[in-house]
């Protein structure tokens, strides 16, 4: 609807300024939906934002643009205001026909082209295979998995990829911490492991099955490297399991250690070296991030000639832009903010724009019950799964809660609520504005009234003001989730659909849908289902349930 309003201000402008251009003039011009009603529809501050251009008071221009845009069978009024906003009101008419590309267009209501031709890696969860995945990676998972979707949506070409961090001291210690577990349980003498938790001793008990008892005689060296594979491929396995579950998939899993194997890591670190990002000190390697806007230089090779996880990150993202995506949307924990900086300088210095790479942080989950937070710890092995939310209060209540929040905001995870079934619980009352329309086809059956195509009903009927209102927020949907690709944000579709659910829930309680007037009845239901394509689709793009029952 927005673009459809920037068209009629594009003629106006053309009408009322002929000897001026309107291409490359308009940066900056917004559609603005007022927070007041009686302001109008949509405002906008192309006025505003013409001026400089054209030499003149904002709103003179805001005026002239005004006395065009009322000569449109769009507009019931057009009223100029402030500093030269133009705040326009959509006839009925217009409104209800617009209803009709819902209905027509059904499950690809709100898809666009605004991506097309871009090329985009998701990168999300990329948890370490050293344990179950806990409540945070969950919340980022349904973060990436739903950006995903709306960009698919928008045009976008889009990959989802996890990257598996099996490299490192953390795998020897993971390892160790299952042969630890399996001396334990088989009485021999053992050192605390690093990491706790009954998952290490699940997984050593499968390592006695599998392996026999016979792996304590092996040399500890080969006992060692038997456990570490053995157990990051029990957690690789189980995270997926989990994330599967989650309705969370991924085009490609990408191990860490390829890229040490085949001399991705090597031969990046000696092309920097070559081309001046990368020196010597100390017998170190350093890549200069600090002119890019780090707290200082970061090491990228040990003295002792170990490389850092930053020069594999180094490797892997050069791997994706060799792999021809135009934007590499990473999803990180909100404790990697100060790897920004460095993230950009080393794009650059790859020589692609850094501006290719999107970081997207994601900030922690507080678990709470009773009111009360939950005191967690991953590394002492006291913290919630994401299997364990999922299965105590359901994959939708789950997502929903994880995507209801701008991801960089904390989040407080109601258990009692994500399981109350009351208008109160988000997910809840959403999914309810879905069945309750289901329900009302299911009464206009009984009831033998069959639905009429949108050209066959009396359109008047539905220029009730409770019926505008549903309409006018039916139709933003495409603007959302444009707006969500734009900006790589996903939580404005949850919110969306909660505004969505409350009109629909009061025009319901307000207006019999199935009545005795067959003509009403029919305009009505078009519009019950047009709520319920857009309740549905929103729902789909949160990876959520749209439930034709409660």
């Amino acid at each position: 609807m927005k673009q459809t309003i920037l068209r009629e201000i594009e003629k106006a402008y053309a009408a009322a300024f002929p000897r001026q251009e309107w291409e490359g003039q308009t940066t900056g011009v917004e559609i603005l939906i007022p927070k007041d009603e009686k302001f109008g529809d949509f405002s906008t501050n192309a006025a505003m934002i013409l001026a400089s251009k054209l030499k003149s008071n904002p709103r003179a221009i805001a005026e002239k643009i005004k006395t065009e845009l009322e000569k449109s069978e769009s507009f019931s009024s057009v009223a100029v205001a402030g500093p030269g906003f133009i705040n326009m009101t959509i006839k009925p008419s217009m409104w209800i026909e617009k209803l009709g590309g819902i209905l027509e267009q059904k499950d690809k209501f709100g898809k666009s082209d605004a991506g097309k031709g871009v090329k985009a890696l998701v990168e999300f969860v990329s948890a370490n295979p050293t344990g179950p995945l806990h409540i945070g990676h969950g919340r980022g998972a349904a973060v990436g998995d739903c950006l995903a979707r709306i960009l698919k949506m928008a045009g976008y070409d889009v990959s989802t990829e996890y990257y598996i961090n099996d490299v490192g001291l953390q795998m020897e210690n993971l390892g160790r911490s299952t042969l630890n577990r399996v001396k334990e349980i088989m009485g021999r003498a053992f050192d605390e492991p690093a990491y706790k938790g009954e998952y290490i001793k699940d997984i050593a008990r499968s390592l006695i099955e599998a392996e026999g008892e016979d792996i304590l005689d092996l040399p500890e060296d080969e006992a060692l490297k038997k456990a570490r594979k053995f157990t990051e491929r029990m957690m690789i396995e189980t995270i997926k399991k989990d994330l599967d579950d989650f309705r969370v998939s991924f085009d490609n899993w990408f191990s860490e250690e390829t890229l040490h194997k085949n001399g991705d890591v090597t031969n990046t670190i000696e092309r920097l070296i070559k081309e001046g990002h990368i020196y010597e000190k100390d017998g170190a390697l350093w890549l200069k991030t600090e002119s890019a806007g780090d707290e200082k230089d970061r090491v990228v090779k040990r003295a002792d000639g170990r490389v850092t996880y930053l020069a594999a990150d180094i490797a892997y993202h050069k791997n994706k832009l060799k792999r021809g995506f135009d934007l590499l949307i990473d999803i990180w924990g909100a404790d990697h903010h100060g790897y920004i900086p460095r993230m950009k300088a080393m794009i650059a210095a790859l020589g692609a724009n850094p501006d290719r790479l999107v970081p997207r942080l994601v900030q922690m989950v507080n678990l709470k019950r009773g009111g009360k937070v939950v005191a967690m710890t991953t590394r002492g092995g006291v913290f919630t799964t994401l299997r364990e939310i999922v299965d105590e209060v359901g994959v939708d209540a789950t997502r929903y809660f994880f995507l209801m929040r701008s991801a960089d905001s904390h989040l407080d995870f109601d258990v009692d609520l994500a399981k109350t079934e009351g208008d109160e619980n988000p997910v809840y009352y959403i999914q309810y504005a879905h069945a309750r329309c289901c329900n009302i086809f299911v009464n206009a059956r009984t009831k033998e009234i069959k639905p009429l195509s949108f050209n066959d009903i009396d359109k008047s009927l539905l220029e009730q003001k409770d019926e505008l209102r549903l309409i006018r927020k039916l139709l933003e949907f495409p603007d959302i989730i444009k707006s969500c690709a734009l900006s790589y944000q996903p939580h404005p579709v949850a919110q969306y659909l909660s505004e969505v659910a409350a009109m629909f829930h009061y025009f319901y309680s307000h207006n019999r849908v199935v009545t005795d007037d067959i003509g009403l009845t029919q305009a009505r239901l078009l519009l019950v289902e047009s709520s319920m394509t857009v309740l549905k689709n929103g729902l789909t793009v949160l990876g959520v349930t749209a439930p034709k029952r409660m």
